[in-house]
């Protein structure tokens, strides 16, 4: 083999090698562009300041509800601002109305995709029975310390504003 040949094949491979990342590189700017938690909190108050109207959606009691509703939002790219968000973790999934939970905000013109959103998330999260393990542990719970803490995953912590 001479010399000509090994450049040529290495042109060539150069040549598909560099029209392969130019390919992958244009599906990945296609994909959805989805924002963080800061842009879209900020497109919420820009949004707000130009005159749109809030509406108070949610009153989130779990910090794992909170969670998943926003990670949905982001993806939605439905703007919302979360009013004290870190207030639930004093005393987490218990509900005490007005004192531990926190406040989701959306806009007015989000309402629609919003509810469907949450009603989404709230089919998917069905609430499971105790069963005998849990009811032992119910059982033990009061026995010994005369108070019961349901287990985060058998609570929905959401109350849901309709309009």
């Amino acid at each position: 083999m001479n010399f000509d040949g090994f450049f040529v094949f290495g042109f060539i491979f150069l040549f598909v090698y560099f029209i392969i990342i130019c390919l992958i590189k244009n599906n990945k700017n296609k994909e959805k562009e989805v924002l963080d938690y800061n842009e879209i909190e900020n497109i919420y108050f820009q949004k707000i300041r130009e005159g749109s109207k809030s509406y108070k959606l949610l009153r989130i009691y779990s910090p794992f509800d909170l969670m998943m509703i926003k990670s949905f939002f982001i993806s939605e790219n439905i703007p919302y601002y979360i009013e004290f968000e870190h207030l639930m973790k004093v005393y987490p999934v218990i509900h005490c109305p007005n004192y531990n939970n926190s406040s989701i905000n959306i806009l007015d013109e989000d309402y629609n995709d919003a509810i469907e959103v949450i009603n989404n998330y709230i089919k998917s999260r069905e609430q499971k029975k105790y069963g005998f393990k849990g009811l032992c542990r119910g059982v033990l719970e009061m026995a010994l310390m005369m108070w019961v803490v349901p287990s985060c995953q058998n609570q929905l912590g959401i109350e849901v504003n309709y309009k």
